[in-house]
């Protein structure tokens, strides 16, 4: 009985420290991006813990967006700057950061900014699409040809070309 006590106690402490097991498993790609995070959230959230890649909260591929969570471990802030796997996660200690990277633009906020981070994400996935402007009642490709009528080409503010119909 004992023997099946201490092997469910040691399968209990492999599955705790899955976030560490899981980064040595990742590509070297996402290992460059969790990288990336771990520098900038020290950067700018850490205080006086090394904050380190805690999990993958969710990922995107077409859309390149990797959302990482990193929460500080054991190690001083001292450390460098990238994943450092002898630092033990400390799951209640607080700051913990949400970093957001979405094709190479790296963003990080502490979790509890859901919607900042809810937000980052949104724009990742459906980016909006600069350099469109949409005018309700505008005329058809065919009415725009310069043989069917006057038509006036201006530049907006941002530089965009607006075709004006008379």
């Amino acid at each position: 009985m004992r023997g099946l006590l201490f092997l469910l106690s040691a399968l209990f402490l492999l599955e705790s420290t899955d976030g560490h097991t899981e980064y040595e498993h990742l590509s070297q790609h996402d290992q460059r991006i969790i990288d990336k995070a771990i520098t900038q959230a020290n950067e700018e959230h850490g205080r006086d813990k090394h904050l380190d890649f805690a999990s993958i909260l969710h990922v995107n591929p077409e859309k390149r967006m990797l959302n990482v969570i990193l929460k500080p471990t054991s190690c001083d802030n001292t450390t460098p700057s990238v994943h450092q796997k002898d630092c033990k996660i400390q799951d209640q200690a607080r700051p913990q950061v949400s970093c957001v990277e979405c094709r190479g633009s790296m963003s990080c906020f502490l979790r509890k900014d859901s919607p900042k981070i809810k937000q980052k994400e949104g724009e990742c996935l459906n980016p909006s699409r600069p350099g469109r402007i949409y005018l309700v009642g505008g005329g058809t490709l065919m009415s725009e040809s310069e043989g069917s009528g006057m038509h006036e080409r201006n530049k907006n503010d941002q530089g965009y070309e607006l075709n004006i119909l008379f």
